[in-house]
């Protein structure tokens, strides 16, 4: 089964990890949202990628130094220069948008001793069935599966990574899929991952030859900035 999932949202219509992004990804059926979460200095889970908020909104706060209500005097979308207000969201905001819903989210944790915290708050929201995990870092998704290990989490792996040693953590741990960078993924990494029944996917792919391409070799998730059009030609 081909799963898309729209990375930080849909990038294509939006600035990235908005809730206009995320509200959009739901509208036209993408099963999963991806985005990255980190803890505000009053403790808020806030969506958004980097450590400091210069990218995205042109002012230059650290997200761990800022408290919410002083993030959210920023434009998050600033980027875009569209002249129109994008207000950083909380999580908690994207699992309420998600609750009742067909759509999962995938979360990224930018920062140690989230884990727990994200868990507690999808089950008060009443999403806990509808959250999975992806990163870098395997020891988050380690953390994640100690934590239950019903839990879906994607390993997002670099060009330089041993595919030897990713599967053999991968079965220790039961991760469930495998995701290789776009300039990382080939074909004989597709089959030797699904030999050993994991999940292989791509991550960011936003070209549909491509697309294709992996999917006919056998990938079955995909991140991209493009959901409408991916889920378009599965």
């Amino acid at each position: 089964m081909i799963t898309i999932y729209a990375h930080r949202g849909n990038m294509s219509q939006f600035p990235e990890n908005t809730m206009e992004s995320f509200k959009d990804a739901v509208k036209i059926g993408c099963p999963w949202l991806e985005l990255d979460i980190r803890r505000s200095k009053d403790g808020v889970l806030v969506v958004t990628h980097d450590e400091n908020t210069l990218r995205v909104t042109n002012k230059n706060r650290l997200v761990a130094e800022t408290n919410y209500s002083e993030l959210l005097e920023l434009n998050f979308g600033d980027y875009h220069n569209n002249n129109q207000l994008y207000l950083l969201p909380t999580l908690e905001q994207v699992f309420y948008l998600i609750k009742n819903k067909t759509t999962k989210v995938s979360i990224q944790p930018k920062e140690n001793g989230l884990i727990h915290d994200v868990i507690n708050l999808a089950k008060k929201c009443g999403v806990y069935e509808q959250i999975g995990f992806n990163d870098i870092n395997c020891e988050y998704l380690i953390e994640a599966k100690l934590e239950d290990i019903k839990i879906p989490v994607c390993w997002d792996r670099l060009k330089n990574s041993n595919l030897n040693t990713d599967i053999a953590i991968a079965k220790q741990y039961k991760f469930d899929t495998l995701m290789y960078l776009n300039e990382a993924i080939t074909r004989e990494k597709i089959i030797a991952v699904k030999y050993e029944g994991i999940n292989v996917g791509v991550c960011v792919v936003n070209d549909l030859i491509r697309f294709k391409e992996y999917r006919n070799a056998g990938a079955t998730h995909f991140y991209t900035d493009y959901p409408k059009e991916f889920l378009e030609n599965i």
